[in-house]
C-alpha cells in the first residue's frame, strides 16, 4: 500500500513537472508564432520582407523540436515508474532522499527488474545488466551542472554508451551493487 502511494506521488510530480515545462514551451511557441504573424502582416501592408521574420523561424522550429523530445523524455519516466516492483520503488524512494530536488523524481537513470534505463533528452535506452561487459565511472571535467561523473557502459557484443551522473555516493554504490548482483562477471572500473 505504501509503495502504491509513493508510485502515485511520483507519477503526479512527474506529470506536474511535465505540465509546467510544456506550459513554458507552449508559451514560447505561441509568442514566437504571434510575432511572426505580426511581421507577416506588417510585411504584407508595406509590400516588403522583414529579415526579423526569417530570424524568428529557427527559434520557432527549435522550440517545437524540444517539445517533441520532452514528450518522449517524460513518457519514458512514466513507463518505468508504472512497471517498477515495490522493492524498486522502495529503493528509488530511499535514494531520492540523497538526491538534489530535481533528481528526486527525474534521476539520470533508474534500475528496475534487472535492467537500467538511462534518461537523456533525445533518448531513453534500456540496458540489461547481462548484456554489459564493463561499467566505468570517472570524473567528468566538462560537466554541465551537477552531473560531474561520466558513466560508460561497454556492451558484450561491442559498442559503448555513456551518460552523466551526479556524484552522489549512494546512487553510485546502488548502480555498481545492482550491476554485480545481476551480472557477477561484469568488470567495474571506478576512479
Amino acid at each position: 500500500m505504501l509503495q502504491t502511494n509513493y508510485r502515485e506521488t511520483v507519477l503526479k510530480k512527474i506529470s506536474r513537472l511535465r505540465n509546467i515545462i510544456f506550459g513554458i514551451i507552449g508559451f514560447c511557441i505561441v509568442f514566437i508564432a504571434a510575432g511572426m504573424g505580426v511581421l507577416l502582416y506588417y510585411g504584407y501592408l508595406t509590400n516588403g520582407n522583414s529579415i526579423s521574420l526569417y530570424m524568428m523561424l529557427p527559434g520557432f522550429l527549435i522550440f517545437i523540436g524540444v517539445a517533441v523530445f520532452m514528450r518522449s523524455f517524460f513518457k519514458g519516466y512514466i513507463e518505468v515508474v508504472e512497471v517498477m516492483t515495490d522493492e524498486d520503488l522502495e529503493t528509488m524512494e530511499r535514494l531520492g532522499k540523497t538526491r538534489w530536488w530535481l533528481e528526486k523524481q527525474l534521476p539520470s537513470f533508474i534500475i528496475y527488474s534487472g535492467k537500467i534505463r538511462v534518461f537523456k533528452l533525445y533518448s531513453q535506452p534500456d540496458f540489461s545488466f547481462t548484456e554489459l561487459s564493463e561499467i566505468s565511472i570517472r570524473p567528468n571535467y566538462l560537466s554541465r551542472g551537477r552531473q560531474n561523473k561520466l558513466v560508460i557502459f561497454k556492451k558484450s557484443k561491442g559498442g559503448s554508451f555513456f551518460f552523466g551522473m551526479d556524484s552522489n555516493p549512494a546512487q553510485e554504490k546502488h548502480l555498481l551493487d545492482k550491476a554485480v548482483e545481476y551480472n557477477p562477471n561484469i568488470i567495474i572500473k571506478n576512479r
